[in-house]
């Protein structure tokens, strides 16, 4: 795997993480937060948290695979991470949406959720897709990613 696939994993991985994360503190929370704004912060809140642990594991893994200076590596890390923020953007819009009046905050916690599992189906079909994977094997590939996906978001939600 050169340097460009490595980066490339990276930011899939880091998509993943987020979407599974961001999903299972939609659903652990579901019960607590009742104002669309308290839902944006905490989605915001766990989302930043994310990103910067993982910015700084990433600059700390560089330095010492690579020594004290690491050059162009950090942006490279800082890049790598900005999909763990990308999973809040939906479930940002539709709290918003919620805050707004225009949906209601049941309607924004469901299209948020959802919306995570149809991005985990998709994830899965584009891995399958990316090893040759067509027609029942793909499909059953996506439905299996997803449904360790959701097997994760749900683990995770049971301990938050």
């Amino acid at each position: 795997m050169d340097e460009a696939d490595r980066h490339q994993s990276e930011r899939f991985a880091h998509g993943l993480y987020g979407l599974i994360v961001i999903t299972a503190t939609l659903i652990a929370e579901q019960e607590y937060i009742a104002e669309p704004l308290e839902a944006v912060g905490l989605l915001i809140g766990t989302a930043f948290v994310l990103f910067l642990i993982h910015v700084y594991i990433g600059i700390m893994t560089e330095r010492s695979v690579r020594g004290a200076t690491l050059g162009p590596g950090r942006t490279l890390v800082v890049v790598d991470n900005l999909p763990l923020l990308g999973a809040i953007v939906v479930p940002v819009v539709m709290f918003l949406l919620a805050e707004a009046g225009v949906v209601s905050i049941e309607v924004a916690y469901t299209v948020s959720v959802s919306f995570s599992i149809v991005a985990l189906l998709l994830a899965g079909a584009t891995q399958g897709r990316a090893v040759g994977l067509t027609g029942a094997r793909l499909v059953l590939s996506s439905l299996a990613a997803a449904g360790l996906g959701l097997a994760m978001v749900l683990v995770e939600a049971a301990f938050h």
